[in-house]
């Protein structure tokens, strides 16, 4: 079987922000993965492919904004992984390593770009259904969400890297410090800014005018 066929990207259905604070993530068994895909055995790296596949995605998509960039860099990150899993530091999460890796080749693409802002919003980000939800509250909440995606649209690629992995993903600032190579303190710092920017982004037009009156 070829590599390539065990790491097709099927795009998630929802990529907004949570409300909550992330909970530090349990530790994922990825070890005997790891060294049985070593080996050579095919199944197991497909295993490891299907359980990081949607963080990994969900990243590539916040940073590069379009669904067939970010599939492709993420085909990239799985192949690049495979190839360099001897590399690959077992006292470190898994999880976290590939991240790093599509984090990397996204930034790549990202500085190779004329222009660092485009004008199209993701307009596929969708809300799981929740259960009892009426018609009406699913209608609020899409909008919530479409405003949400808008206000994020108009935020550096740092500040949606951040906010991604710590709301989206809901990973510590620990993790997130291990995938950016930075120290914890800085992405709490990161975090506040990009809060506080969002927030503002996402004031109704005047209002802030208003407070300050």
């Amino acid at each position: 079987m070829r590599v390539d066929a065990l790491i097709a990207i099927t795009p998630p259905l929802e990529m907004s922000l949570g409300s909550l604070m992330a909970d530090d993530a349990i530790e994922q068994p990825w070890l005997s993965e790891v060294r049985r895909a070593r080996r050579g055995d095919e199944q197991a790296f497909a295993a490891l492919v299907r359980a990081v596949q949607r963080p990994v995605y969900g990243l590539c998509l916040r940073l590069l904004r379009t669904e067939a960039e970010a599939a492709e860099v993420a085909q990239e990150t799985f192949l690049r992984a495979y190839q360099h899993l001897e590399r690959y530091d077992e006292s470190r999460p898994f999880d976290l390593w590939v991240l790093t890796i599509a984090r990397n080749l996204c930034l790549d693409i990202l500085r190779r770009r004329t222009k660092h802002r485009t004008e199209d919003v993701d307009e596929h980000a969708q809300v799981l259904p929740s259960g009892d939800a009426s018609a009406e509250d699913k209608a609020i909440a899409r909008q919530e969400r479409q405003s949400l995606e808008e206000a994020m649209a108009t935020l550096s690629v740092d500040d949606r890297e951040v906010l991604a992995l710590y709301y989206v993903q809901k990973r510590t600032t620990k993790e997130i410090a291990q995938v950016m190579n930075v120290a914890p303190g800085t992405i709490m710092a990161r975090l506040f800014r990009a809060r506080e920017k969002l927030r503002q982004r996402m004031q109704p037009p005047g209002e802030s005018q208003e407070a300050k009156s």
